[in-house]
């Protein structure tokens, strides 16, 4: 297990939320206060923030087997998870693993394979990357990251300055190539999936460019979820918190009632 930034929050069932690739566990500060009377887990997979970034690509298993060793390291017997676009994948990986761990899964903006579209859309960011670092990869990240709607209210996210703070807030690009090539490692998870009998709740973002319908629809086909839609795009929690809050709220209530 790598070592990992953590933080605990709140009372009540447990929760654990999953960060996208290349946020920090600061990203959840929206939507923390709209799941009071739950006991919140937030932390910075191995590469993001201000864990550890050993060698070797960050692939869905390792985050998993992290996620697991955390959960032993704090007695948490059982857990829900909320993983957002890879954090969805780390928690399907984590729930295969281990399925007797976990109450309940919600899984935003994410996926359950690969295809060759998307593949070819996370592929341009490492390109990027090694291009001109990660000012040019968060240029070309930007438009599949966000919807229309939010960057259209936010410009300033666009300029220099929206630009600076997001660098700021980006891992090192040493650990950021490490993190897409584990995303891009993503084995075709919908075979075991069948198999996997706990409560889900799927959700996708209408304006998500990154990882549209047809995907989230394939996972909640293969779990036997509920699919449901958001007025966002792929950074669902940062666009709309009231509305992913709500939705992820609601599903826990049903399975904790």
């Amino acid at each position: 297990m790598a070592r990992l930034r953590y933080r605990v929050k709140g009372e009540g069932p447990k929760v654990v939320l999953l960060n996208g690739l290349f946020q920090r566990l600061e990203s959840w500060d929206p939507v923390v206060p709209l799941l009071g009377g739950y006991t919140l887990l937030r932390y910075d997979m191995r590469g993001q923030g201000e864990s550890e970034a050993p060698e070797g690509p960050y692939t869905p298993k390792v985050h998993a087997q992290d996620l697991l060793a955390l959960l032993q390291e704090l007695g948490w017997e059982e857990a829900s998870l909320v993983g957002l676009s890879n954090g969805g994948i780390v928690a399907l990986q984590a729930a295969l693993m281990a399925p007797t761990r976990f109450r309940g899964l919600v899984l935003a903006c994410t996926t359950p394979y690969l295809d060759p579209a998307l593949r070819a859309k996370v592929g341009s960011w490492l390109h990027a990357l090694k291009a001109g670092g990660t000012p040019l990869r968060l240029r070309v990240a930007l438009p599949w990251i966000y919807g229309a709607g939010f960057l259209n209210a936010h410009p300033e996210l666009l300029t220099e300055e929206g630009l600076a703070s997001l660098i700021a807030q980006a891992p090192d690009e040493r650990a950021q190539e490490r993190l897409l090539l584990g995303f891009l490692s993503l084995e075709d998870l919908r075979p075991r999936l069948h198999s996997l009998a706990l409560p889900a709740l799927v959700l996708y973002g209408k304006e998500d460019l990154l990882f549209p319908k047809p995907y989230a629809q394939a996972l909640a086909e293969a779990l036997g979820a509920e699919l449901q839609a958001l007025p966002t795009g792929h950074a669902a929690p940062l666009e709309d918190p009231l509305a992913f809050a709500q939705a992820v709220r609601k599903f826990l209530e049903e399975i904790h009632a």
